[in-house]
């Protein structure tokens, strides 16, 4: 293989790798499912937020464990509200996945610790199971199939 060969090669490769890398950021809309305060005195010292993607095929969700930071702004939140959501989509070296983190729900930075246990997400699409007819089961997936990540691609993982 020539030099010129090889030096193409590797651009190209720098090339797909650094695309792994570029962050992108998404707007959706979430709906509030639950908020719980922590702390008292002068204010809530942590919010446990759990919300839910709206526009998402199944059931996306994610739960988050909030700083002061964001109590002051969000702390307002009720259940059942339905919000905007910035969503950055970013690469994780350390992990090998995509990492997605809401920054913004509505008016409200959001800074979320990618190491604390109580930030996660859940995904999963369930439907019901027929037999002559009628419902007798139902049948759930996790599999973040093909038209789920054309309705929401922050959802990537690979």
């Amino acid at each position: 293989m020539g030099k010129s060969l090889r030096a193409t090669a590797s651009l190209a490769l720098l090339a797909l790798a650094g695309c792994k890398q570029r962050p992108q950021t998404f707007s959706t809309t979430v709906e509030v499912m639950q908020v719980r305060l922590f702390g008292g005195g002068t204010g809530p010292k942590l919010t446990d937020l759990d919300v839910k993607y709206a526009t998402c095929p199944g059931d996306a969700r994610h739960i988050m464990r909030l700083g002061k930071e964001f109590g002051e702004c969000g702390g307002k939140l009720k259940v059942g509200e339905k919000l905007k959501a910035e969503v950055v989509l970013s690469w994780n070296a350390d992990r090998g996945t995509y990492r997605n983190d809401i920054v913004r729900l509505g008016e409200c930075a959001v800074k979320l610790d990618p190491k604390d246990e109580a930030n996660y997400q859940s995904f999963e699409n369930c439907t019901d199971v027929k037999a002559t007819g009628m419902v007798v089961g139902v049948r759930c997936s996790r599999v973040r199939s093909p038209e789920v990540l054309a309705a929401c691609p922050w959802l990537r993982r690979n």
